[in-house]
Order: structure tokens, then C-alpha cells, then sequence
């Protein structure tokens, strides 16, 4: 692929809202990803344009997060001649129980593909099948009642060819997600 020199870009969102945050979280433990996904054959004009394939009847989770508490970021790293991207997440679960337990037992050592849908509607894939996301958790039953109790949960890889990119939008109606229990 060659690349041109830059182009103008107006990155301002000046007249446009630029809202931070997270709407959904979706999950997939990367054995249940069929083959590598995305990969860099899927990345195109600076989205994915790909569904994964899913292992038998396989699909993603969606896991609810008290607001505030989601965030993706990513970084390009690296000297020069060996730069690469990272990909971090980082989610809470309020609360204690034996169902939380059980879920976040399923973490360990055990990487992730995660997409999330950011508060302007676009879906963005964080990590991948051959390079996911291990979470480490940590949890907090707070000092006093009006502390938060639960559980936070932060991953990171690096070594990406690509930085977190969005889904294709005509692809997110067709994502393979659980339904609702």
C-alpha cells in the first residue's frame, strides 16, 4: 500500500459535539473468534469492514457498566523505525455476588476482543483475536457507605499494526451479540 503526503485536515469539531464516553460494551473471549479478527486486510480507509467469524453458535456479551465507568484509549509507541499502537480498556462492575464471580472468573488468563460503541454512535474494535486483551480486576468494598463497591477491570496489548479504528457502520446491525438474558 503506498502512502501520499498529508492531506488538510480540520480536526476541530468546532459547530459539533464531541462527546466522551461509552455506551455499550461488547465482549468475546478470542477463542471463540474463528481465525484472526481484523486483521490488517480488514482495515480500510480507517475502519473495519469485517464481522469476525464466530466459533459454532458463539456471539458477543454485553456487559452493563454504571455511567462514568468505561473508557477506551490507545497510543502509538515506539522510536522511530519501530513504532506500533496499544490498545487499553478499562470498565467497572458495581456490586458483589456470586454471578459477577463466576463472570469475571472467565478473565483469567484468558484474552478478549472487545467493540464498543462510543456516545456518538460509532462502534470501534479494541484489540484482536491473535493479540487480545488480558483484564486485570481489582475490587474495592469501600470504607463507608457512600463509597463505591465493585469491581474495576483494566487490559492492555501492544504490538498492533493499526490504532483502535470503527466498525463500518452497515456491519453493526448484523453484530452476533447475545440477547438479552
Amino acid at each position: 500500500m503506498a502512502n501520499v503526503n498529508f492531506a488538510n485536515l480540520n480536526a476541530t469539531s468546532e459547530q459539533e459535539g464531541n462527546p466522551g464516553g461509552i455506551r455499550t460494551l461488547l465482549v468475546a473471549e478470542k477463542r471463540f473468534i474463528d481465525g484472526v479478527w481484523p486483521k490488517k486486510a480488514d482495515t480500510v480507509t480507517g475502519e473495519i469492514t469485517t464481522l469476525p467469524t464466530m466459533v459454532a453458535t458463539a456471539k458477543f456479551a454485553v456487559y452493563e457498566c454504571p455511567d462514568g465507568t468505561m473508557e477506551v484509549s490507545s497510543e502509538k509507541q515506539g522510536d522511530p523505525g519501530f513504532q506500533s499502537y496499544k490498545h487499553n480498556i478499562e470498565f467497572m462492575f458495581a456490586g458483589f455476588s456470586k454471578t459477577m464471580q463466576a463472570e469475571l472468573s472467565k478473565t483469567l488468563n484468558a484474552g478478549s476482543v472487545y467493540i464498543v460503541e462510543m456516545n456518538d454512535g460509532q462502534y470501534v474494535v479494541v484489540g484482536s483475536s491473535d493479540n487480545p486483551l488480558f483484564t486485570k480486576q481489582s475490587f474495592k468494598g469501600g470504607k463507608k457507605g457512600g463509597d463505591k463497591r465493585g469491581f474495576t477491570l483494566k487490559g492492555e496489548q501492544d504490538g498492533f499494526m493499526w490504532d483502535i479504528l470503527p466498525l463500518q457502520p452497515a456491519l453493526v446491525a448484523t453484530l452476533p451479540i447475545q440477547p438479552a438474558a
